[in-house]
């Protein structure tokens, strides 16, 4: 028995993901939620801080292209329409984000988020700890380095290792389509 790959990863230039984080970090930001309404604060399942850039953003665009290259490189030939705005995220000492999926297939809406694509928005040598992790019969750490996108399934558990130390920067957008069936 085989399996299809569980990510696909790219990489976006420094440059641009310098321009990116200027941009980002002159929005609003919050506590980060969970759950479908996005409406549950548990800072012990997710602590971070985030903003969202417009939905239109140049950036999200960019990552759009990166979940429509990995859809057809990976074969999941998802059913994909769209996207959600780019969501920043902030992780400081002790900040973290348990196991968790970004799809709620039991929700009854008409769309399903299906691809999550992840952007490393600083250099690994910025924090300790902080690793991103994928779970499918066992635990995969992702190789990211400043720029790394990784697109993966959004029903996959994924993690970020709490930080110990430093502040790690992340960009995350979700594509979504017809519900599965």
């Amino acid at each position: 028995m085989s399996h299809l790959p569980i990510w696909f990863i790219g990489q976006i230039g420094e440059d641009v993901i310098d321009k990116a984080n200027v941009e980002f970090k002159i929005i609003e930001t919050k506590s980060a939620t969970m759950g479908p309404e996005g409406q549950t604060i548990d800072m012990s399942g997710r602590n971070t801080t985030i903003s969202f850039a417009q939905d239109d953003h140049w950036f999200g665009l960019q990552m759009f292209e990166f979940a429509k290259i990995a859809n057809k490189e990976c074969k999941w030939d998802f059913d994909i329409q769209g996207h959600e705005a780019v969501q920043y995220a902030e992780y400081g000492p002790k900040q973290h984000y348990h196991w968790h999926v970004d799809t709620f297939p039991l929700s009854g809406r008409p769309i399903d988020r299906k691809i999550t694509v992840v952007c490393l928005m600083n250099d690994p040598n910025e924090f300790q700890a902080g690793q991103f992790q994928i779970k499918l019969y066992q635990e995969y750490t992702a190789p990211l380095v400043k720029g790394t996108i990784i697109a993966f399934p959004s029903f996959l558990e994924h993690r970020v290792i709490p930080i110990e130390s430093g502040t790690r920067y992340s960009a995350t957008m979700w594509v979504n389509g017809p519900r599965f069936r």
